[in-house]
């Protein structure tokens, strides 16, 4: 992939030699009026070309702009069960259909905008002594898009569901509303090297779900500070162009410079390359406290205190090793910016253009591998006891449809007008009665 810094060196290269050009025939004495004479009409043509494109893209971004701000969204609490264990692979493929599932296509996304959804990790610390904090699990998402994406999820766990409205009669799942959290400071990370390369052993895969996932990780970091803080995992489906390029970057980087140190890890992302390429926002938020400070007067939270706090927080994912890693962005100057887009749950309005966000599938099963049985003791989640069995077959099913069998013909007839008794696709005939 271009970054926007290549594109910018491109164009800074051809208009330095088309004034290198014009300042050679000056200086050879040239009339360049004949020149101008020659190129006024391409140069209009480009001109004009170049005034609809810019007014086609600034109509569609302000199109993208306000559909971003009315489209509806709502959180559903995910609810897990006592037996929701998946290995790698099933989560990976689980993973997959939801980016499939959310993927729209180009014209779509050109006029409504890019779809996305969202896991959040919520916790609320506790008001009184001797309580202890609550976690959530939400998927945001559009009302329209949620019975798809829990499809897909219960794809590895099957028994996963929301949490049902009381007032409903337990048959429709309750939507939250957005909280009251303002956001103190917002931590963005991002792929150190080539978007190609997996992050930490994602191309090796994993033996099976256990208490030492990601997000399992990331959720104790948020018991452990004792304060009201969310970790969201935004996934934005990328181009179907992208699917298959990261199998060819890595061909290219495996033979261009060999490395023995990593190329262990390239040859496994190799094999485990593929599948439907997805654009992860991974951020952190807390809300500003006050602290005391050494002459014992109380003062907001300091830039560098909420940094250090929402860094605890994603240390789990930012621990990863192998031939990527996750690192943080520095995000001093749009600060204000993404606290603003937080508090309207939106992700970014473009996808970073040198990729440094795009992952996997088995990479989102690595960052987002839901917590398992084995974690349940120290994580303060919901779970659901009784598990999700299937109806008896006795139940009775609606719209049952009655096929009626075709009128015996010719040699199905039996003797003498006599109707035949059709027995597994076989024809018996009455002897007695034929007789």
């Amino acid at each position: 992939m271009m970054g926007g810094r290549a594109a910018l060196v491109i164009l800074a290269c051809l208009v330095g030699m088309a004034l290198i050009a014009v300042l050679g025939l000056r200086a050879t004495g040239a009339d360049l009026s004949d020149l101008w004479g020659d190129v006024a009409l391409p140069l209009a043509v480009l001109g004009a070309c170049a005034g609809v494109i810019c007014l086609g893209l600034g109509a569609t971004t302000l199109r993208r702009i306000r559909n971003r701000r009315t489209r509806p969204l709502a959180r559903f609490q995910l609810v897990l069960s006592q037996a929701d264990e998946a290995t790698f692979e099933e989560v990976a493929a689980a993973f997959e259909q939801l980016v499939q599932t959310v993927r729209q296509s180009l014209t779509q996304r050109l006029v409504q905008g890019q779809p996305w959804l969202a896991l959040e990790s919520w916790f609320v610390p506790a008001q009184h002594r001797g309580e202890t904090g609550t976690a959530a699990l939400m998927l945001a998402c559009e009302p329209a898009m949620r019975d798809s994406a829990l499809a897909a999820l219960r794809r590895a766990y099957p028994d996963l569901s929301l949490r049902a409205d009381p007032a409903g009669g337990g048959s429709q799942p309750l939507a939250f509303v957005q909280p009251t959290f303002v956001p103190g400071h917002v931590l963005r990370v991002r792929k150190t090297r080539s978007w190609a390369l997996p992050i930490g052993s994602s191309g090796r895969g994993g033996e099976g779900s256990d208490a030492r996932a990601t997000m399992t990780g990331i959720i104790r970091q948020q018991q452990q500070a004792a304060r009201l803080s969310c970790v969201r995992w935004c996934v934005l489906p990328a181009s179907d162009q992208l699917d298959s390029r990261a199998a060819d970057k890595l061909e290219g980087r495996r033979n261009e410079r060999p490395n023995p140190a990593r190329s262990g890890d390239v040859q496994a992302a190799l094999q485990a390359a593929g599948g439907a390429m997805a654009y992860l926002e991974l951020q952190a938020a807390v809300e500003t406290q006050d602290v005391t400070d050494r002459r014992g007067h109380a003062r907001p939270e300091s830039f560098s205190q909420l940094q250090n706090a929402c860094r605890q927080l994603l240390a789990p994912a930012l621990s990863h090793r192998g031939a990527n890693h996750l690192s943080e962005r520095m995000m001093v100057v749009r600060q204000g910016l993404y606290r603003r887009r937080w508090a309207r749950g939106e992700p970014p309005l473009l996808p970073q253009p040198s990729g440094a966000t795009l992952v996997s599938p088995r990479e989102l099963a690595l960052l987002m591998e839901l917590p398992s049985l084995g974690s349940e003791h120290a994580l303060p989640l919901q779970r659901n006891t009784i598990p999700n069995l299937p109806l008896p077959t006795e139940v009775p099913r609606a719209h049952q449809v009655d096929l009626a069998l075709p009128e015996p013909t010719g040699a199905a007839a039996g003797p003498e007008g006599q109707e035949a008794e059709v027995v597994d696709a076989e024809l018996v005939v009455d002897e007695a009665a034929a007789r």
